[in-house]
């Protein structure tokens, strides 16, 4: 390999390695040692070119560019070993170097005395360097530990002394890194993951002051993992601890991990309690499955803190021999404070030493004498088992004492067993105060401070009083089963106060996320050293996982269990995956020029082939950003790919803010690719060109060609209506395909001095990396200042030096103004005149402040949303579309639009505010987000401050959606709007729209915006979302007739909505069919019929609309009829309308507002006449339209029916019986509106719902009449409507309102419920929120969806109809609640039914020779009706009922027509006739069929039921048990189950033996009157707990069959009681 390009390449970046390493970090661990071995690479190139043929280009290239990093880690610790000689040969040639290289002879020439045949050394060193075999050699040397020692030796015996051998463990940790892969689930089938109990027997010495009262945990290591620790607790009450006394053995049983054979196990106590100081002489732990697996742990020492060698946590290895001792391991740890001002320090320095078995635990470096002071070594032994190769050394002190600052210049290893030297090379401060603040590193062997992970760790503390601590906190990280820790890992600098959020950066040497659990704890000092911890978070950047580890526990020795330190486990369902950053680091220079340096905060975007980095701010804390000097960062960013260019900017445009950058150098940590971007320019309002934001294009390897510089002439044109200039900071951001501009203020204007006034072209000038192809402009202002509100023209954009002809125009012609158009004052154009505001799309925010006390702010908000295809900037949400007047109230939802290009699916969004204003602090409930372009909604829980007193004092976060839920998807429209030339042509009513096309039809739009809208002779264009009706064939559009001069003139209206074109993705936009086939113009003539009953008319507005093929008319108002006095009883009223031709009729819907005192009104028919085709078409109604009549609804759906069907009912003059058609052609939906339990939830307002289904929707429905209660919608009530509609298909939306009129209008709806039998569906859509003016969105209409979760499914409903015939005899009718239950074959049954609705109804039905008609949607039991049971609850005037029979028809499951089933009865249901019985059971006698044939005549056939059941009567004898208070005075209630049907519940109400019933030792008998059951298989009995004795101890029932003498024996000897047993009755 070329060494002289190396040589000169040297020279150039000489100085600035040198001032770079004294405060380089983790990435450039030994630049110059990497320059002292230039020799050897010539050497190593030739030994790679065999094993690295793959790295061969890579290496090249970067030799090329003096990248002097890629192998930097192969090589350091070879540099270590043996280049010193080399590199004083070469000192002469590198004057600068000089110091340095002897600073690191000096280091390592204790090694150098060993005499070694330098040759051999030489070799030695090269195999070392190979990096990759090592590894390899390292992994199969693993495998044999036991040749390894063998080794060693021989080596030993070589050398005369100590030899250096270690594997090259950074580069095993770096390719772990770069090869992790996260989707490798933990699977839960392992080893490990079974449950296994261990009995642990400690046996305490017999020494004096042996026993301990601390709490004492033991940890088990095995083959498979380590267990969590467990805390050995007696079962006693805390304070009466009785374990751990001298001399004393305990035995404890441990449910835990099995880690398979035992290893060695760690046993620690946490120093709290009187006497904590205690004398363990053995512990044998057994697995309690496999006895004979039992481990030895011989300890026989003090764990204190003041005896022995003052440890109180060890690590015992164990064997399965009792006799034998296990070998430990020693370690002797050297410690150099290096020769610096202050660099000792009195606090207590740990160690943790980790190698391939595992880690030696915290230890405390201590012994007599004053240790780490100035220039000092110190010693320390180390005893622990043998950790195999060492790996890395966790060092650290915990802050403790007046100068706890440190600066360390090494540690030494010394492996006493294995007889290897490690050496720890830091050179580093560790102080909060010095450096990067660190009080901790992760060295890794050889010296290299390596890349380390960095976990957010998060630590909440609860909201209890006391809950704050001023004790040192930590925190030990495991891995996946436990065998990998960081640990421990002491938090500095939290404040751990009740209520806040501390948040660490901690990095580590370690990849252990996804974790498995966390360890927390505290050292039990200071004041109040008790802690209430509410939970930890750990988000891992590097793998993207957050985890959350609730605690919601003390740590107190003096609360609860008296623990100081808890495993936290997680909980997974909080687990979030986030997205993915790498840690990069970055380095600033800044030019060596008279006054270069800034003090402003300076901020960074960097742009990738994959996307952009967020902006991010590097602070200016420390004197950063000075003349001359290099400021080093590092930060995670996302995987952008290939990085393209940078942008760098500050915010202060003041005279001393300006700054003069020389370059910035960007460098993957893990890859080692390397980026620069050369600047050398200035950032300054008075230098250069006036600006303080520079794009810089990346230079390196990896980008062969830079992308240009261009500099873009931007024209913007204000246009020329009053008041359309503007003196708010105008900014603007080129959007290309290569990324875009950014955010540039618009303040050095080139050819005015006042900017943005009426007609001004104003032009500017962006300089920016090429974009390409310019697609859009991204336009707005901050909204600040009087006559902020602007009407841009457009803009014009070229690139500088390029002809006129080349230049792009945006055209806006909008205003940007809050109070006008749309309110936004952002807006994003794209180079079209045509349907221009069909490209964007509408993201919806809803964004909920809390209710917590004084959550609300007066500061801006921001949001910034990411999606799959790009990011939003941040967006000022300054204009909310549901104008609460005051924004970010508590409790309140804020609703604001933002119009954006489409960045695809969400992943995430970032919202905050700019904490200005009073009462900046806001508490953020949760934010929605809803894309109906996409038919997305994504709900984003936040439920945290952001204010920076409160929690981690945030004022901005990042939230990822908690779910995704589907919606419907709409589409744009662009509807324009123009208003003809002609005197009065203006109007002030409500316009609205509705769109119809060949997929359906849009809702009825409002068409309103901020402006004064439909002024005469202007065009409006009005942007709105809705469904996609496919081909436009067309609109209705109308005005609501509000307001003084509503008449309108209207001149034209287009509609637009895109089609995507699939040849070149390019948009087209679809106009109105001008040129489709016209559809004519019809007239419909509609004959309306009043029924003929006392009280049919009404005097109410009626409604109409009628459906066809091609849509419908819209809902008319029947006004002119031929009769003066409309809808009088038994009158015909006819009305004309006309519409668009509607093809074949499907139905009509029919309402009246019930606006007047007699509104109530009996429908009979009503007759449409098609006079283009002359067809008639008959809807059958006979049903009310009344609140207080039927079941209630004042809109009724009607079907049109054959005229054969119409014809046979004159014929019969029975009345209509065409109910049971329109019954199945229509969808009953039964609604249940469940008010909140929340104070003031209930409403005075008056309710209505629609009804969207994919077909169709139920226009508004008022809902009146409520089945249950006469006063609707109060607190905590759940109210029930009907509700019939004709095809409307799946429900999708349910939308319901009020009218916000009444005293007190606000209303909490908690859920709404409906239940559709016929589709066999029930459908639950939870609302949980205000429909008030003054709480949450202000809004009091709502869309509800369903939420799948609580959809229930069943067999759907068929409709019956059931002919009820009262006979004609004395006193026959009833005024009691009629039920009936019908069978099928098998014991198939439906519910049991209910045929009146409410009082009024059962006094007008089943009246004496009376015939009855019912038409009931129940389950459908199959072809045939075996039996019915038919009853009622005796109660009323005049309960006694004789039935003659009963008809039920139903339709045939094929072809048209039905099939009644006659169930004859002829006797009494009475309590004081016949036999008293109130409820019988019928078999059918014979069925007559209907059928339609194809000549539309109607086939009638009649056959009579062959097998019918027969009637069996039942005798039953109860008998109650024989103790204390058996009987019982309650109602006794049975049902009898066989497998041919059941009896239903009789109740026993008449004894045949005895007068009172059911007493202490009794047997009481019943006869019961059913149709053959067949096998009885079981009874249910029960009593109603009523009267005072009403607690029975029933022995048995005996159940006779009188037809078949059978006998069923049923054995109890149970009580029915609410009281006793199971409380059941």
């Amino acid at each position: 390999m070329p060494t002289k390009k190396k040589k000169t390449r040297q020279s150039g970046e000489e100085e600035t390695k040198d001032v770079d390493d004294e405060g380089s970090e983790d990435q450039e661990p030994k630049p110059k040692k990497k320059k002292a071995d230039v020799r050897s690479t010539k050497k190593k190139g030739r030994d790679n070119q065999k094993v690295k043929k793959k790295k061969k280009k890579k290496k090249k290239a970067n030799e090329e560019s003096g990248d002097e990093l890629s192998n930097d880690s192969q090589d350091t610790d070879n540099g270590d070993n043996n280049n010193e000689s080399k590199g004083k040969k070469k000192a002469e040639k590198l004057p600068n170097l000089i110091e340095t290289t002897k600073k690191g002879s000096r280091r390592s020439s204790d090694k150098d005395k060993m005499p070694k045949d330098k040759k051999s050394s030489k070799d030695k060193g090269e195999e070392h360097t190979a990096g990759d075999e090592e590894g390899k050699k390292k992994k199969k040397e693993k495998k044999k530990k036991g040749s390894d020692k063998g080794d060693s030796d021989d080596e030993t015996k070589k050398t005369k002394g100590k030899k250096k051998k270690i594997e090259n463990y950074v580069e095993i940790y770096e390719n772990e890194l770069r090869n992790y892969e996260p989707e490798k689930v933990e699977s839960y089938e392992d080893e490990y993951h079974k449950k296994k109990i261990y009995e642990v027997v400690i046996i305490t010495g017999d020494e004096r002051g042996a026993g301990t009262d601390a709490n004492v945990f033991v940890t088990l290591f095995g083959d498979y993992g380590i267990t969590p620790k467990v805390h050995l607790a007696s079962n006693t009450e805390k304070r009466s601890r009785t374990a751990f006394e001298r001399g004393k053995t305990d035995v404890f049983r441990i449910r835990t991990h099995n880690v398979g054979s035992l290893k060695k196990i760690r046993i620690e106590h946490d120093n709290t309690g009187l006497s904590a100081n205690w004398f363990l002489d053995r512990v044998v732990v057994t697995d309690v499955i496999r006895p004979h697996l039992r481990f030895y742990f011989a300890c026989n020492n003090w764990f204190s803190k003041v005896e022995g060698d003052c440890l109180f946590v060890r690590d015992l290895l164990g064997s399965m021999d009792p006799m034998d001792i296990p070998k430990y391991n020693k370690y002797i740890v050297s410690v150099f404070t290096a020769d610096v001002k202050g660099s000792g320090t009195d606090a207590d320095v740990f160690i943790n030493i980790f190698g391939e078995f595992g880690d030696t635990g915290e230890r405390r470096l201590d012994n007599d004498k004053n240790n780490f002071e100035k220039a000092t070594e110190d010693k320390f032994t180390i005893e622990a088992p043998n950790l195999g190769k060492v790996r890395k050394i966790t060092i650290g002190h915990n802050n403790k004492g007046s100068s706890a600052g440190w600066f360390v210049d090494k540690a030494v290893v010394d492996d006493m067993g294995n007889k290897i030297v490690y050496e720890f090379p830091m050179n580093r401060w560790f102080a909060i105060d010095e450096d990067d603040g660190k009080i901790q590193r992760d060295i890794l062997v050889g010296g290299s401070q390596p890349t380390g992970i960095v976990y957010n760790v998060q630590v909440v503390t609860g909201n209890i009083r006391g809950a704050g601590t001023n004790s040192k906190i930590h925190i030990v990280m495991h891995g996946s089963k436990g065998q990998k820790n960081s640990g421990k890992v002491f938090l500095e600098g939290g404040k751990f106060e009740r209520c806040l959020t501390d948040i660490f950066n901690v990095e580590i040497a370690a990849l252990l996320s996804p974790l498995s659990r966390v360890t927390i704890g505290h050292d039990n000092d200071g004041v109040s050293a008790g802690w209430y911890c509410e939970k930890v978070v750990v988000f891992c950047p590097f793998t993207g996982i957050e985890q959350t580890f609730p605690c919601c526990k003390w740590l107190d020795e003096k609360e609860g269990d008296g623990l100081i330190e808890r495993e936290l486990h997680e909980m997974v369902s909080l687990r979030q995956k986030r997205q993915k950053k790498h840690p990069w680091s970055l380095w600033i220079w800044t030019s060596d020029l008279p006054s270069a340096g800034t003090d402003a905060d300076i901020s960074f975007q960097v742009y990738g082939d994959k996307g952009k980095s967020d902006e991010t701010r590097l602070g200016n804390k420390t004197d950063n950003f000075e003349q001359g000097q290099v400021d080093k960062f590092m930060v995670e960013l996302p995987d952008l790919g290939k990085l393209i260019k940078l942008r760098i900017w500050h915010e202060k445009r003041n005279p001393f803010a300006g700054w003069h950058l020389s370059k910035v150098t960007m460098m993957k940590t893990l890859t080692k690719e390397k980026y620069n971007f050369p600047c050398e320019r200035w950032l300054d309002v008075n230098e250069d060109d006036n600006e303080v934001v520079r794009e810089l294009s990346a230079t390196g390897d990896f980008n062969a060609e830079p992308l240009p510089v261009i500099k873009y002439r931007v024209t913007v044109c204000t246009g020329s209506i009053g008041g359309s200039g503007t003196d708010a900071s105008v900014f603007l951001n080129l959007i290309g395909d290569l990324g875009d501009s950014g955010n540039r203020d618009m303040v050095n204007c080139k050819n005015n001095v006042n900017k943005f006034e009426k007609g001004n072209y104003d032009e500017f000038i962006v300089e920016s990396v090429s974009i390409g192809q310019v697609r859009r402009v991204r336009i707005g202002h901050d909204g600040k200042g009087g006559g902020c509100g602007w009407f841009l023209d457009k803009v014009i954009v070229r690139e500088d030096g390029q002809a006129e002809a080349q230049a792009v125009e945006f055209p806006c012609n909008r205003w940007l103004d809050r109070n006008e158009d749309d309110g936004q004052i952002v807006r994003e154009l794209v180079p079209f005149s045509d349907g221009q505001r069909l490209y964007n799309v509408d993201y919806h925010i809803a964004v909920k402040t809390g209710s917590i006390p004084g959550s609300s702010s007066d500061s801006n908000v921001f949001v910034k949303l990411y999606g799959e295809k790009g990011d939003t900037s941040k967006i000022l949400l300054l204009v909310s579309d549901n104008n609460l007047g005051n924004y970010f109230e508590t409790g309140r939802v804020d609703i604001f639009v933002v119009e954006t290009y489409d960045i695809g699916k969400i992943n995430r969004l970032l919202i905050g505010h700019t904490n200005e204003g009073m009462r900046a602090g806001w508490f953020l409930d949760s934010v929605q987000l809803m894309v109906p372009v996409h038919g997305k909604q994504y709900m984003f829980p936040s439920d945290r401050w952001l204010d920076t007193s409160e929690a981690d004092g945030k004022t901005e976060v990042e939230i990822y959606p908690s779910e995704t839920l589907d919606m419907e998807q709409l589409i744009n429209y662009e509807v324009t709007v123009v208003t003809g030339d002609v005197t009065f042509a203006g109007t002030n009513a409500g316009v609205f729209i509705q769109i119809f096309g060949d997929k359906g039809k849009t809702e009825v739009l409002t068409l309103a915006s901020r402006s004064n809208n439909y002024e005469r002779n202007t065009t409006e264009i009005f942007k709105l979302e809705a469904k996609d009706v496919g081909k436009v064939f067309k609109i209705r559009i109308g005005h609501d007739g509000s307001g003084i001069g509503s008449g309108w003139f209207l001149e034209t209206v287009d509609v637009k909505h895109l089609i995507m074109a699939l040849e070149d993705g390019e948009l087209l936009v679809e106009l109105l069919p001008e040129e489709a086939e016209d559809l004519e113009v019809n007239t419909y003539e509609v004959c309306v019929f009043t029924g003929d009953t006392l009280g049919a008319g009404t005097d109410a507005n009626v409604f109409i609309n009628i459906y066809g093929e091609n849509g419908d008319t819209g809902e008319r108002y029947l006004k002119n009829s031929d009769n003066i006095n409309k809808f009088e009883r038994g009158q015909e009223d006819v009305f004309i309308i006309t519409a668009v031709e509607l093809g074949p009729l499907k139905k009509l819907r029919i309402r009246h507002d019930n606006s007047n005192s007699h509104s109530s009104w009996y429908l009979d028919r009503v007759e449409i006449v098609d006079t283009k085709d002359d067809t008639t078409y008959y809807f059958p109604c006979t049903r009310w339209l009344a609140v207080d009549e039927d079941d209630g609804q004042i809109a009724r759906e009607l079907v049109p029916v054959d005229e054969a069907f119409m014809k046979k009912d004159e014929d019969e003059d029975s009345g209509a019986t065409l109910g049971l058609e329109q019954k199945s052609m229509s969808t009953t939906y039964t609604l249940k509106i469940k008010t909140g339990e929340k104070k003031y939830a209930g409403t005075d307002a008056n309710v209505f719902a629609i009804l969207f289904g994919e077909n169709d929707d139920t226009g508004i429905i008022n809902l009146k009449a409520c089945k249950n209660y006469k006063n609707k919608f109060e607190q905590g009530m759940i109210n029930e409507f009907t509700v019939e509609a004709v095809d409307l298909g799946d429900l999708e939306t349910f939308r319901i309102g009020h009218d916000n009129s009444g005293g007190s209008s606000g209303w909490f709806l908690d859920w709404v419920e409906i239940d559709a039998p016929s589709q066999g569906q029930r459908l639950r859509f939870p609302c949980g929120r205000w429909l008030d003016k003054g709480e949450d969105d202000g809004l009091f209409v709502r869309d509800l969806y369903p939420a799948d979760l609580q959809t229930e499914l069943y067999m759907p409903f068929v409709p019956y109809e059931i002919k009820i015939y009262t006979s004609d005899v004395f006193g026959a009718g009833t005024d009691a609640d009629v039920f009936t239950v019908l069978y099928g074959q098998k014991g198939v049954c439906t519910q049991q039914k209910h045929l009146c609705v409410n009082k009024r109804e059962r006094r007008l039905y089943f009246e004496r020779g009376a015939e009855d008609m019912f038409i009931v949607e129940l389950e459908d039991v199959g072809d045939v009706l075996e039996k019915i049971r038919i009853g009622h609850d005796n109660k009323g005037t005049n309960p006694g009922w004789h039935l003659d029979r009963v008809e039920i028809r139903r339709q045939l499951r094929k072809g048209k027509g039905s099939e009644t089933t006659i169930f004859p009865c002829e006797c009494w249901l009475a309590k004081s006739e016949d036999d008293g019985q109130t409820v019988r059971e019928l078999v059918p006698s014979d069925i007559i069929t209907e059928k339609l044939l194809r000549d539309g005549k109607l086939k009638t056939t009649e056959v009579e039921v062959e097998d019918a059941l027969e009637t069996h009567m039942y005798n039953v004898s109860v008998r109650t048990g024989d103790m204390y208070g058996a009987g019982t005075d309650g109602n006794v209630y049975l049902t009898i189950y066989g497998d041919l049907g059941d009896t239903g519940e009789r109740k026993l109400a008449k004894s045949e033996n005895n007068k009172n019933k059911f007493e202490r030792a009794e047997v009481d008998k019943f006869s019961i009157e059913a149709v053959d059951l067949g096998q009885v298989f079981k009874i249910h009995i029960r009593h109603d707990n009523s009267m005072i004795g009403a607690d029975w101890n029933l022995d048995q029932v005996e159940v006779l069959d009188l037809e078949t003498d059978e006998v069923y024996m049923f054995l109890c000897e149970r009580w029915l009681s609410k009281k006793k047993e199971d409380r059941r009755v």
